[in-house]
């Protein structure tokens, strides 16, 4: 029996490393300019910044399904961020509590999903994801992009 001492793999496990390299080298088969492993294993760095007032601290509490991110508060002109990879079904999803004081006292308070991989993920921004907190509402972009108006404190913009 003529045979070698090579690596042996199911079948199912060799078609499953030739499928990926086939579509890693394929710059058809992704959609984007990033091809497969940039998708998949570039860590995307979400940035946010207290631009209220100078004499607005914002307080900052986001999560995910699996982690939560704890408590911060920023003083003006403060930045906070946090890094991770998107998961391989493209569902991974960040979200945020945010609140203030105006100069009358009352809290402003909103939550809205800080990072949304199929909201995101090449239309809002490709690496480093930033929000500007501002009196009128949260500012979304990147270092490639214009930022747009994405919420106010009290809805949504479509």
């Amino acid at each position: 029996m003529a045979g070698g001492r090579g690596l042996k793999l199911p079948l199912s496990s060799m078609s499953l490393i030739v499928l990926v390299l086939a579509l890693s080298s394929s710059s058809n088969w992704c959609p984007s300019a990033y091809g497969f492993w940039e998708i998949y294993f570039d860590r995307i760095q979400v940035w946010v910044y207290n631009e209220l007032d100078t004499n607005t601290p914002l307080t900052i509490h986001c999560k995910s399904k699996d982690d939560d991110l704890g408590e911060h508060t920023l003083s003006f002109d403060q930045n906070w961020n946090w890094d991770f990879s998107i998961n391989i079904w493209k569902t991974t999803l960040f979200w945020c509590n945010m609140w203030w004081h105006d100069s009358n006292g009352q809290l402003i308070q909103a939550s809205h999903d800080a990072y949304s991989a199929k909201r995101d993920w090449r239309h809002y921004c490709r690496g480093n994801c930033i929000w500007s907190i501002r009196k009128d509402g949260w500012y979304y972009g990147d270092q490639y992009k214009q930022e747009t108006l994405m919420f106010t404190w009290d809805k949504q913009i479509q």
